[in-house]
């Protein structure tokens, strides 16, 4: 890393992103309403369910108390039952990572999955190796929703060999406009947003849109989404290893 550039950092979600874990979520999400008799919601509302943290789109149905950690409850058994396999990695994407980490660039996640079911899910399609950071939510300590899992990897960041070097050697800390996210839905750009961090959203995950005309770009594909990320670079001065 040349000292006087600023860490080249992306931080990435998962859902929607990396990996197509719709129908696993989806499965997990009809069984837990089910097993606690708790009406199904129609399937336009079904289809939005990935993106926000699960504990929020169940409080969205009205659930609360009792009834809400139940449901929830039944959700996260039935995903560490199995169901997180119900998924398959976006085509392409596992390859942009190792570019990118061939690059030089810092990957950290930024996802609202817990802790133990992203390393999971990243573990079983070969992605985890190229994370710098593993970030993500933790009920247990609070930490739900895009922003605070944002804060989270920017405290983890810090923490890095190559960082920590970094910030010695020049004095500096990082500035959250130099980093750039990469998601699908509305919540990645605004939590990003809260940090004064610019986004990209691509089509393939599960926004619409509405959302993707509020993040910075957008892209339709890998190849845009490379193009994106090596233009943000290149326009802030900071050379790319090839």
């Amino acid at each position: 890393m040349n000292p006087e550039q600023h860490p080249k950092i992306l931080l990435i979600d998962v859902d929607g992103t990396l990996v197509d874990s719709f129908p696993g979520i989806r499965d997990s999400f009809l069984y837990a309403l089910d097993n606690n008799g708790i009406s199904r919601p129609p399937q336009q509302e079904i289809a939005r369910i990935p993106g926000p943290p699960m504990s929020q789109t169940m409080a969205n149905l009205g659930l609360e108390g009792e009834v809400l950690d139940a449901t929830l409850r039944s959700y996260l058994e039935h995903q560490a039952g199995g169901g997180w396999s119900n998924a398959h990695a976006f085509p392409g994407m596992k390859k942009l990572l190792a570019r990118w980490r061939k690059q030089g660039i810092i990957l950290s996640t930024a996802t609202s999955k817990s802790m133990e079911s992203a390393q999971r899910i990243l573990t079983h399609f070969g992605m985890l190796p190229y994370f710098h950071v593993l970030a993500a939510a933790d009920p247990d300590t609070g930490r739900q929703g895009k922003a605070m899992v944002i804060d989270y990897a920017l405290t983890q960041l810090n923490a890095i060999p190559e960082i920590a070097h970094w910030r010695q050697d020049t004095g500096l800390s990082l500035d959250p406009g130099e980093l750039l996210l990469i998601g699908d839905r509305i919540h990645d750009v605004e939590g990003a947003s809260a940090h004064g961090i610019a986004s990209v959203l691509v089509s393939w995950g599960y926004g619409d849109e509405q959302e993707r005309a509020q993040a910075n770009a957008c892209a339709a594909s890998p190849e845009e989404l490379d193009h994106c990320v090596q233009r943000w670079f290149a326009d802030r001065g900071q050379s790319i290893d090839t």
